[in-house]
């Protein structure tokens, strides 16, 4: 098998009891099969601990009964794992032996990466200064596990991919005019999967290897969507930071940056003044473009290839933009709150809005939902948004 890894990944070290927000409160510990069989066996005084907790689930697996705080049961005073510390390392379950690892497996492809979700993952990621490449070595002893995936489909959503990473990657177009040409590269793409002819993807692909077919694209964009009526933009962005029944909060700063976010869009009179917030909020952070570059690769990494398994990779794209003007708002708010958002805070605001989406099963599929029939979530308002905001 070979396995991808972004090139920062090599670099990532957990911090453990030094982390500010351990990844070891605020949401379930799912515990694979074959570490609940294991626990099941250990002997003495903390294999009772472990069975007092363990909730056996009907797939043959567990989950750990978390303290009133919210805390795993395992996290000790020092922020540190009792079981790690009891049993070793290699008996972590694979929740918290990946964690904020993922795996993507494709055939004899694996794809591993690291999410924003941790904040030394998250510094790792937004401080990279160079243009995003990807290490790939074999692994002989990792077993091949087979799959039912579309090999054409796949081979061509890969082509495609590659391309994404070459658009968010031009850095002479601003990182708003990436975006928008991702978002209009999927959709022409999802289009051909819609009609099942995916051997017409590479004629997209074709299209959009060219600088000069981009450049024009970007101006008719530009042209077709640029402008500002009322307050059609804050009232749809403001649908972001929605809450709906059953959401589930992993970490409570959450809604301390939510609610100010609110404030701030409830206070402004029209879309103009939205677009001024965010330029002034740009004016101080010139990093920001780059920050976002490296959280839209992120997501094209993570996510685009994974189409092969639904064909939908205009969701892909889709769930890129939300994400990245879901943080610039949050950011520009607090800013405009007189708060000092240093790359720390961007680094939390990336982090937090990452557990959020991506780390709640519940909130991950309510998301995919919205994402795929609200208006707020719509190509069009997407585009007109940045078209218009940037």
């Amino acid at each position: 098998m070979k396995v991808v890894t972004p090139h920062y990944y090599k670099d990532f070290k957990c911090i453990a009891g030094a982390c500010t927000d351990t990844c070891c409160a605020g949401w379930d510990v799912d515990v694979d099969r074959e570490s609940y069989r294991y626990y099941k066996t250990v002997k003495g005084e903390f294999g009772k601990r472990l069975k007092s907790v363990m909730v056996p689930s009907q797939d043959g697996e567990c989950t750990f009964t978390l303290k009133e705080d919210g805390r795993c049961p395992f996290l000790n005073d020092d922020n540190l794992c009792d079981l790690y510390i009891e049993l070793g390392e290699d008996k972590l379950c694979e929740t918290c032996a990946e964690f904020p690892r993922f795996i993507n497996d494709y055939g004899s492809i694996r794809e591993i990466g690291i999410a924003p979700s941790c904040k030394t993952a998250g510094e790792l990621m937004l401080s990279y200064q160079n243009e995003l490449t990807f290490d790939v070595k074999d692994e002989p002893d990792i077993t091949i596990r087979p799959n039912d995936i579309d090999a054409f489909t796949y081979m061509q959503l890969g082509q495609a991919r590659a391309v994404a990473y070459e658009i968010m990657s031009d850095r002479s177009v601003s990182i708003y005019d990436r975006m928008a040409l991702y978002l209009e590269y999927t959709r022409q793409i999802q289009k051909h999967l819609d009609n099942e002819r995916d051997e017409l993807i590479i004629n997209v692909v074709k299209k959009f290897c060219k600088a000069d077919y981009r450049d024009g694209l970007i101006e008719r964009l530009h042209q077709q969507y640029s402008g500002r009526k009322g307050t059609q933009l804050i009232s749809g962005i403001r649908h972001f930071y929605d809450d709906f029944k059953g959401m589930e909060v992993i970490n409570t700063d959450w809604n301390v940056h939510v609610n100010r976010v609110r404030d701030v869009l409830d206070g402004l009179k029209d879309d103009e003044k939205l677009t001024e917030l965010i330029d002034t909020y740009h004016r101080q952070c010139r990093e920001c473009a780059h920050e976002y570059e490296q959280l839209a690769m992120y997501y094209i990494y993570r996510y685009m290839l994974d189409a092969v398994n639904d064909y939908d990779v205009l969701l892909k794209s889709k769930n890129a933009i939300i994400g990245i003007i879901a943080v610039d708002v949050i950011a520009a708010a607090d800013y405009a709150a007189g708060l000092n958002v240093d790359f720390t805070m961007r680094v939390d605001i990336a982090h937090l809005y990452s557990r959020q989406f991506e780390h709640s099963y519940y909130n991950f599929e309510v998301y995919r939902d919205y994402f795929g029939r609200k208006r707020c979530y719509s190509y069009r308002f997407l585009m007109k948004a940045l078209m218009s905001l940037y």
